[in-house]
């Protein structure tokens, strides 16, 4: 962009801030026709900042909106650190994925993993470097979510104030602020705090681009980005897609020659990224994992032998967990976002900023063809759709404050309805935040187990060398649902195998016994109990077996008893020791 134009264009918007001063948001009445007449060829494809409800901005003030909108980033900022600083107990689902760091090396990453899990290869290599420099721990597993949850708020509000302004701006920001799934997954260990962290990254690289399409440092930082971000999400991929068709439709009407070969670039460098995350441990993943993650994950695939309950699907699914922005559920409970969102893309096809629309909605539509193939859920829960987050918050902020100018013409103040807004949002997080205070655990036994590990691996090694079956003995290791926690919370909560310290058996004596501890599923076959007796048989040349202790594990799921696994301990002297004694 030539810098007369750019000027041009930019003569009532601050590069620095992203923001307009009071004095220089289009009037209420002609807001669109003011904007273009501000607006080079360049950026009037739709990229403009909109306000759906700007009775109500005026009255506010362009400064006071922006303090409420700092005020909604604290709030963010708290309600996650609060969550953070809870340190739930481990649940199976982060369990299956982080028992992999326990014993793997960074190219053992590139193997399948255990426990039916699926992950980028980069963020697990982030993963396990974190873990590598912090050691292993509740917390250390969840600070690269919480990290990328931070930093996700400060860039959203950067993103919102290219895209909206005034009202709909601080409806964008509050929602991506209070969302429940955005502060769930900004302290858990999986790879869905990334994979929204990401697309937030792409989408505002995108948007500076398609603002200013002729600045080739913005399409470098583009381009070289999409690679990086397909090997830290799998999701990534439908927003490089999305975005791919939107430099295409800006290009159509603008576009060189030289541009249009710089869009093929970039779409080589998607291509290039895909293939090496596919060749590099996606496909080993999916050899080991994929039907099985395939029949898991079968309801959240469109249904394609009747149109009856395609239908059915596309509705529910559409207004499910996915979309609890800011908050939602199952069974229709999040129709209130979806008809937002929806209502936000007939104010950008009315405004003919078909660009923008077709980012927003590309990186969904993807999303759809994927389930339909069979190869990424659709809908079913908000950690599937985690990526869309930024792109949902966006359009709830349109819709919202366009429902909210509805009220203002039912006699309604411009102000009233936002003040509303506001507190119902306010009032979400103190919500979230005190129910997380009273329930910090997904379910009662992931903390009585924590409890438990906590207990045990500090008290039965106080007066004697505690051996791990598995991990000191050499002994199968079991692979059950509960496994995963036990070794997860045995390396958190045992000192010596935290710091991966050798057994001192030469301390072992009559008053300094060994305990060996043993994982017991209630999965076991036969032949693994033949091998453990054959484990014990072979210490009666060196060891006295002197007692045994058994310690339920329990696997609970709202009220349901799941299964019930035990952690055995077997107690030895040497052998001396045990025949003198009788």
């Amino acid at each position: 962009m030539g810098r007369k134009n750019r000027s041009t264009a930019d003569q009532s918007w601050s590069e620095d801030t992203g923001e307009l001063t009071a004095a220089e948001y289009p009037s209420p009445q002609v807001p669109q026709s003011a904007a273009k007449q501000a607006a080079t060829p360049e950026t009037a494809e739709g990229f403009m900042p909109l306000d759906s409800f700007p009775a109500a901005t005026e009255m506010f003030g362009a400064d006071r909106l922006a303090r409420i909108a700092w005020a909604f980033i604290a709030l963010g900022i708290v309600i996650r650190t609060i969550r953070f600083l809870l340190d739930f107990p481990l649940w199976p689902d982060e369990a299956y994925l982080a028992h992999n760091y326990l014993d793997r090396g960074y190219l053992d990453l590139l193997q399948g993993l255990d426990y039916v899990q699926i992950a980028p290869l980069l963020y697990l290599w982030v993963q396990k470097t974190v873990l590598t420099i912090c050691g292993f721990s509740e917390s250390s597993l969840r600070l690269f979510a919480f990290i990328g949850s931070i930093a996700s708020l400060f860039v959203f509000r950067h993103l919102s104030g290219r895209l909206l302004q005034g009202v709909t701006r601080l409806m964008a920001i509050g929602t991506f602020a209070v969302a429940y799934p955005l502060i769930r997954y900004s302290a858990e260990a999986k790879p869905y705090g990334s994979d929204m962290f990401v697309s937030l990254v792409l989408l505002t690289l995108a948007v500076e681009w398609c603002r200013q399409p002729s600045n080739r440092r913005l399409w470098w930082a583009l381009t070289l980005t999409l690679p990086l971000a397909l090997t830290l999400s799998y999701p990534a991929v439908f927003v490089a897609g999305g975005i791919a068709a939107t430099m295409a439709t800006v290009l159509w009407r603008r576009g060189s020659l030289r541009d249009w070969l710089l869009w093929g670039t970039t779409c080589a460098a998607i291509g290039v990224g895909f293939a090496a995350v596919y060749l590099g441990s996606a496909q080993a993943q999916m050899a080991k994992s994929g039907e099985v993650q395939q029949n898991a994950f079968a309801a959240a695939f469109p249904p394609l032998d009747s149109v009856k309950k395609f239908a059915l699907f596309a509705v529910a699914s559409n207004t499910s967990e996915s979309m609890a922005y800011p908050i939602g559920g199952d069974h229709g409970a999040s129709v209130l976002t979806t008809l937002s969102c929806l209502t936000a893309l007939v104010i950008l096809l009315r405004g003919r900023r078909f660009s923008l629309a077709l980012l927003c909605a590309a990186p969904l539509a993807l999303n759809f063809l994927a389930a339909v193939l069979h190869r990424y859920p659709y809908g079913n829960h908000a950690r599937f759709a985690l990526f869309m987050a930024p792109i949902f918050c966006l359009l709830t902020g349109l819709g919202t404050a366009a429902f909210l100018s509805l009220l203002k013409n039912r006699g309604w103040s411009a102000a009233g309805p936002v003040k509303a807004a506001i507190a119902v949002l306010v009032l979400i997080a103190v919500v979230t935040t005190v129910r997380d205070f009273l329930k910090p655990y997904k379910e009662p036994c992931w903390g009585r187990n924590r409890d438990f590990a906590r207990w045990f691996w500090c008290d039965k090694a106080q007066d004697a060398e505690l051996a791990c079956y598995v991990n000191d003995m050499h002994g199968k290791k079991v692979d059950s649902d509960l496994a995963s926690i036990y070794y997860c919370n045995q390396r958190i909560y045992s000192a010596r195998l935290a710091k991966r310290k050798p057994l001192q058996l030469d301390q072992v004596s009559k008053n300094h016994p060994l305990r060996v501890v043993r994982f017991h599923a209630s999965t076991d076959s036969e032949a693994d109990e033949a091998e453990f007796g054959h484990w014990l048989k072979s210490q009666e040349a060196k060891y006295g077996f002197v007692r045994r202790e058994n310690f339920p594990m329990t696997f609970w799921v709202k009220r349901k008893l799941i299964c019930v696994d035990q952690v055995e301990l077997y107690e030895f002297v040497p052998v001396e020791d045990h025949v003198a004694s009788k």
